[in-house]
């Protein structure tokens, strides 16, 4: 395991500024923000990615993902677009969310409906470029848990979708203990998004809870990350950690904070460092 941090931590920051705290804080990788004027622009994708590969070059830095916003309808020239815009940056794995759960909804009909575009959409034009698109665990999506997210994905073909971990979305959500979300994930496991979370008195309310959570320092929230750390460790997990910290603090104050806290706890973890950019591209 290795440490990154997702750009969107970062908003205010440029794309430059963006490496060099990366580089500053110790990261070993960026996972890239892609919107409509983020870091990556969607509104122009390939200049936008070959600006950053060129960026990322010149520094010695590495991209772990590329993180865009789908609606889950995208056709595969679309999608080759998107794809290759990570290859353009040298991310080997692409973020894609579940739908949001509306109350009136029935969620099986809109898991067929994203298992659907992904056989028939997502799968040949992942092959064709040879990336993988992975699901992430999320709070009021349809992907809310670890069993939830292995019936949307448990089938096809593991090097192509994958699954990203979430503790704090877990949290958000109720709670679902690491042990047993790695071991429903099983071999989709392909990436951990890192934040703090714990209840709180003041903020949202989440439909059918009491009380509201909060996000900040890792050190501060209710989340173990020595426990979810073992976890992973024990079931030879080999991705990053990103730190996907989105709460209020200043953004240099979040990597000052959270990646020394993460690196010490990888150190008392002998062999959790092993590269996994590397064990990615061994297996493609």
């Amino acid at each position: 395991m290795k440490l990154s941090v997702y750009s969107l931590s970062l908003k205010d920051k440029s794309p430059v500024q963006v490496v060099e705290l990366a580089e500053k804080y110790g990261c070993d990788a960026i996972e890239w923000w892609c919107r409509e004027n983020g870091h990556v622009d969607r509104a122009n994708l390939e200049q936008s990615a070959r600006e950053i590969s060129a960026l990322m070059k010149k520094t010695g830095a590495e991209a772990c993902a590329l993180s865009p916003y789908f609606k889950y309808s995208e056709p595969k020239d679309e999608l080759r677009r998107i794809f290759g815009a990570a290859r353009i940056i040298g991310a080997g794995l692409v973020r894609c969310h579940s739908y949001a759960y509306p109350v009136d909804a029935a969620v099986q009909d809109l898991i067929e409906k994203q298992r659907k575009w992904l056989e028939q959409e997502v799968i040949p034009a992942a092959d064709e470029l040879e990336v993988k698109l992975v699901i992430e665990q999320h709070m009021n999506h349809i992907c809310c848990t670890p069993n939830a997210c292995r019936e949307l994905v448990d089938g096809l073909p593991a090097n192509r979708v994958g699954i990203i971990y979430d503790p704090g979305n877990s949290l958000a959500e109720g709670y679902t203990s690491p042990e047993y979300a790695v071991s429903v994930f099983g071999g989709y496991l392909s990436h951990v998004h890192v934040k703090s979370c714990r209840p709180t008195t003041e903020g949202y309310i989440q439909r059918g809870r009491k009380y509201p959570v909060q996000w900040g320092k890792l050190a501060e929230g209710d989340l173990d990350w020595e426990q979810i750390v073992a976890a992973l460790k024990k079931a030879n997990y080999r991705g990053y950690l990103s730190l996907e910290a989105l709460d209020s603090r200043e953004s240099e104050q979040k990597l000052k904070d959270d990646i020394p806290f993460l690196q010490n706890i990888l150190r008392a973890f002998p062999g959790a460092s092993e590269n996994p950019m590397q064990a990615w591209r061994n297996i493609n």
